[in-house]
């Protein structure tokens, strides 16, 4: 009896280990990594920063985020040559670099047609971020799909001074994962330029990318290779004009410029656009050093980038530089949105701000703007006009003028005198 219990006992457990044997495994997030998986590598994508043709590149760092996309259900009725897509697998995981840019990153002119800056009078910068799924393990074969976002993008862009998005701030990342012969891969990871709803290619070539794909369209579901920016600035530009019958052409005057809101702007003293010394020379009209003015005037914060560089570190910045009648100076790449204030050293003339009823001349530039505002979407053309205006004491002259002529009419009644009576002594003799 007691062995037939025993047996009994034997068969039943025999009998679930087969069942147990013949089920298939349930893969889940908490236990794949026991099972057979692909891991996930690197991928680097690129971002582009478009400028006007004249401006530096800003010292400017874009930072991105990843979250798990929509999952995107496999139907009769969805597209020949499509497949399901699965909502991606640990999105905290993967680890993103920031794309870097500073005034010294290289640049390329734009096209009509490039899919960047589509404008041949603009450049763009280019540099990479990486995106590492490294701790990443994908458990069947299929399509993970992620939203890329940049940090700071949006509604409203908080990027950085003068600084934009352009196109679509979010993209779709695909994650395509193949079995070969029993072993998982990653295969391709493509990117498309705008957040996609529809289900992916069955097969994708993350290489195939149209070099003419437009990149700035916020709506083309087109693949892409990366993220697009601008930086968007204008020119301050500062004159000086000298009136008045004491007033000193040759002397020079001391301004300040005050940047605020700048920060990240890598600005040039445009020496094709300017008219002014590095080196001005002191005379007895100017009050200031020859050292003083050439160390303000050859201000240089940046000598691996050809042209004089002025690098806004901080969200102000100031600077000092001199300049005499006639002269004025320019700067590039004010970033759109920050704010200027130009000031004059005060001395022993009538200053008078420019405006549109008191205009300077100076080469090409019609300068009659405010002395401080907003740089906004027009170049800014400002300065000073200074007047020394004297009065000529003509009454002094005149009562000079008198007693010099009586003086003469009694020197020569004494010259005549003299020669008279000379005359007669001779006579006499």
């Amino acid at each position: 009896m007691k062995f037939r219990r025993i047996m009994s006992f034997a068969a039943a457990a025999a009998m679930l280990a087969s069942v147990a044997a013949l089920a298939p495994m349930h893969v889940s997030a908490a236990n794949y990594a026991e099972a057979k998986y692909a891991t996930g590598g690197k991928r680097t994508f690129n971002k582009y920063l478009v400028m006007d043709s004249n401006v530096t590149v800003p010292t400017a760092t874009f930072n991105y985020s990843i979250a798990a996309g929509e999952e995107v259900k496999y139907t009769e009725e969805g597209a020949t040559g499509t497949v399901a897509a699965y909502e991606g697998l640990d999105a905290d995981k993967i680890t993103i670099s920031a794309a870097d840019f500073t005034a010294s990153t290289a640049t390329t002119d734009g096209a009509a047609d490039d899919g960047i800056t589509n404008d041949t009078s603009k450049k763009y910068a280019s540099s990479t971020f990486e995106l590492d799924f490294t701790e990443v393990k994908f458990p069947e074969p299929g399509v993970y799909r992620y939203v890329l976002t940049e940090t700071g993008a949006g509604e409203t862009d908080d990027l950085g001074a003068g600084i934009s998005h352009v196109g679509n701030y979010q993209k779709t990342l695909d994650v395509y994962v193949i079995d070969t012969d029993g072993t998982l891969s990653v295969a391709s990871y493509v990117l498309y330029n705008s957040v996609i709803s529809n289900a992916p290619a069955l097969a994708a070539d993350e290489v195939a990318l149209d070099s003419k794909v437009d990149r700035t369209d916020a709506n083309n579901a087109a693949k892409t290779d990366g993220f697009v920016n601008e930086y968007s600035s204008q020119d301050l530009t500062i004159g000086k004009k000298v009136t008045g019958n004491q007033g000193s052409k040759d002397k020079y005057f001391a301004f300040t410029v005050t940047f605020t809101g700048a920060a990240g702007a890598n600005i040039t003293i445009d020496a094709s656009a300017s008219n002014f010394e590095t080196a001005p020379t002191a005379n007895s009209a100017t009050i200031y050093t020859a050292e003083d003015m050439a160390a303000a005037n050859a201000k240089d914060e940046n000598e691996g980038v050809t042209g004089q560089q002025l690098v806004i570190g901080s969200d102000s910045a100031e600077y000092t530089f001199y300049l005499q009648n006639g002269q004025y100076i320019t700067f590039l790449g004010l970033p759109k949105g920050s704010d200027y204030e130009v000031t004059e050293a005060k001395e022993e003339y009538t200053q008078t701000p420019t405006d549109a009823e008191n205009t300077i001349t100076a080469g090409d530039f019609t300068l009659n703007g405010a002395q401080s505002g907003t740089i906004n979407d027009a170049d800014v053309r400002t300065g000073f006009i200074n007047t020394k205006q004297g009065t000529i004491p003509t009454g002094v002259l005149l009562s000079v003028a008198a007693p010099a002529c009586i003086g003469v009419i009694v020197l020569g009644g004494i010259i005549f005198l003299l020669v008279r009576g000379r005359k007669r002594r001779t006579e006499e003799d």
